[in-house]
């Protein structure tokens, strides 16, 4: 589809050039020395009180480095993510403009989800089931939902590939600058969409992925409680009372860092789930968490007990099959995008292809 095919079926979008502006990180004022448009005249824009002539939607897309298309869509936005609501409102310290940017973000990349959705259908292998958290505590939940998905007993392996196979979609993304760990949708007509900080440790960025498949199973609004059960949820999903109940009992540090990589979570989830299985009582817990802070492990544990995060597949496939499958172009992939192949090919981890050699 061309530009001009473009503007025979709709008028160019405020609140997507104010989109696109927030994922950039940009105010209004920035935008208005770039483009060489007022900023007044930039806020009315946005609001849909005036409609950018083609002159000043060519200096918009320039300054905002995208194709003028992506003023054209017609996917809504969604706002911030349920789940990262009350982490977003813990962050003081952070400038809005830093949230503007991420929840922009997040935005763009839900409506691409969408859009590659209609080249592939994606089909569940598992269950995601929805829970009433008011009717089962969140252990019994994460019990359930290990039943649903047959999981051996034990240590789940990849956590990553359980979520995708149940129809969920996982990002890993930039939240670095406001310190969020993770962030869930639940969108109508789209399958769940999952981010994750890309800079935590492995063990960690697990934790945040129960966690926020504990909002998904168990939260449809939310609640003062919310953050509590997704934490108690993620615990008993990734260490379930049957099969690590014996091995948390007398737990030492030593333990713990065995036990660690096994598991595949924090020393400290491990300390506070023998805790509250009343493994170790307070005297114990609390002479563990001394020494966990003399040795540092509070603020760092173990680089020697590391292991590799977990890797999302199913973003990866969609945007292949376009690319292999369906053999696009860089300049179809933009027209799929709107956005600059160098951006989409940095966003999803892409590289560009070397020169065939012929011989």
């Amino acid at each position: 589809m061309n530009r001009n095919q473009v503007h025979n079926i709709l008028s160019p979008r405020g609140d997507l050039i104010s989109l696109r502006r927030r994922m950039l990180g940009m105010n209004q004022t920035e935008l208005s020395a770039s483009s060489h448009i007022s900023q007044a005249h930039i806020s009315k824009i946005e609001q849909g009180i005036k409609e950018p002539n083609e002159e000043q939607l060519s200096k918009l897309a320039n300054a905002l480095k995208c194709p003028v298309s992506f003023f054209y869509q017609s996917d809504r936005e969604y706002g911030p993510p349920m789940s990262a609501h009350p982490s977003f409102r813990k962050q003081a310290s952070v400038g809005q403009r830093s949230l503007d940017k991420v929840i922009a973000d997040f935005n763009v990349k839900l409506s691409q989800v969408r859009t590659l959705l209609r080249f592939a259908d994606l089909e569940p292998e598992l269950p995601l089931p929805q829970y009433d958290s008011d009717e089962y505590s969140p252990e019994n939940i994460a019990a359930m939902v290990r039943r649903a998905w047959y999981t051996p007993k034990g240590p789940i392996k990849n956590l990553t590939e359980y979520a995708e196979r149940a129809g969920c979609i996982v990002f890993h993304v930039d939240m670095e600058a406001v310190k969020i760990d993770g962030a869930s949708y639940r969108v109508a007509g789209m399958p769940p969409v999952i981010f994750l900080n890309k800079y935590q440790p492995a063990d960690r960025m697990r934790f945040t992925l129960a966690h926020e498949i504990g909002h998904l199973v168990m939260h449809k609004y939310p609640s003062i409680e919310m953050e509590a059960e997704a934490d108690q949820f993620a615990s008993s999903l990734l260490m379930p009372r049957e099969d690590i109940s014996a091995s948390l009992s007398d737990l030492t540090i030593e333990k713990a860092a065995y036990m660690k990589p096994v598991w595949k979570v924090s020393m400290a989830a491990l300390i506070y789930r023998a805790k509250t299985l009343n493994k170790i009582d307070h005297y114990k817990s609390d002479y563990l968490w001394r020494r966990m802070s003399k040795l540092g492990y509070r603020t760092r544990e173990p680089y020697e007990l590391d292991f590799p995060n977990e890797k999302p597949s199913v973003i990866t496939a969609l945007i292949e099959n376009l690319i292999d499958g369906m053999s696009y172009s860089e300049s179809e992939l933009e027209q799929v995008f709107h956005l600059f192949s160098s951006e989409i090919r940095e966003s999803y981890g892409l590289y560009k292809p070397g020169p065939r050699l012929v011989g």
